[in-house]
């Protein structure tokens, strides 16, 4: 009944796999491949024209967009993770739009610079060319040919980790008044936010929640939930770490601006 095509290690397909697992559902996987650009193929085009994942068919329907469908699979399945009272419900949509206008493209760089590039630095030239020759759509291709000529960017992933100690000086500040995000209930605002436990570990910038003790509590929350082990990329799927020399490189220049 329920099919969902997504890459493994994408922060979006994780979050509505969080959903799917903490409702229990059975699901049919469809890996979409993305350092193979699968998501800009004719196929998967006619399914979500936007070309990105997560999409999810159930019973022939499509639905696009993580946040929709993790409202979508709420309201479909029972038990729900929204609040029936509307200051929570409206307090979780804002906490699922701030992950995904604030803490997605924050994470998003930085995962590019320090691990979505190794992808192809193992490859030979001719392969990467060869594989930029086959992506379906010229401009794009050409900024991500860019993207890969150039050196790591130091001073954007120095800018994600500045907004991502915002990010967690107010997630201290909510927790410190609520057991979970979005209220004292669990909420699909916790489900959204798993995500970005996930690739804090990968990306080693565990540092960003020292000396929060709310937001500590909340997290060892939420990795004692089942769901949270059950949403996560299998390691085969998984995206390169940093390399050693780039985490090193950005602790001292941390350092040198007293972060």
């Amino acid at each position: 009944m329920l099919a969902l095509y997504h890459e493994w290690d994408s922060l979006m397909s994780f979050k509505v796999r969080a959903c799917l697992a903490e409702k229990q559902l059975a699901w049919q996987s469809r890996r979409v491949s993305l350092r193979d650009f699968e998501h800009l193929r004719p196929a998967y085009l006619a399914l979500n024209p936007a070309g990105v994942v997560p999409t999810l068919v159930h019973n022939q329907q499509v639905i696009c967009e993580s946040s929709h469908i993790n409202e979508y699979l709420d309201q479909a399945f029972q038990p729900s993770l929204v609040s029936e009272r509307i200051e929570l419900r409206d307090s979780m949509r804002s906490w699922c739009g701030y992950f995904d206008e604030v803490i997605h493209p924050t994470l998003r760089v930085a995962s590019f610079q320090l691990m979505i590039r190794q992808r192809f630095m193992g490859m030979s030239q001719q392969d990467v060319q060869a594989l930029i020759r086959h992506h379906p759509q010229p401009a794009r291709a050409q900024a991500f040919q860019n993207l890969v000529d150039t050196p790591v960017d130091y001073q954007a992933v120095l800018t994600s980790i500045e907004k991502l100690y915002e990010v967690a000086a107010l997630m201290e500040q909510r927790l410190q008044q609520t057991l979970w995000l979005a209220g004292n209930g669990f909420s699909l605002a916790d489900i959204a936010s798993m995500a970005l436990l996930d690739r804090i570990d990968r990306l080693g910038f565990d540092f960003i929640w020292r000396n929060k003790p709310a937001l500590a509590g909340w997290i060892e929350r939420v990795r004692a939930r089942p769901t949270f082990s059950l949403a996560a990329c299998p390691a085969q799927f998984r995206m390169p770490a940093p390399r050693a020399e780039d985490l090193a490189k950005l602790g001292s220049l941390l350092a040198q601006q007293g972060l």
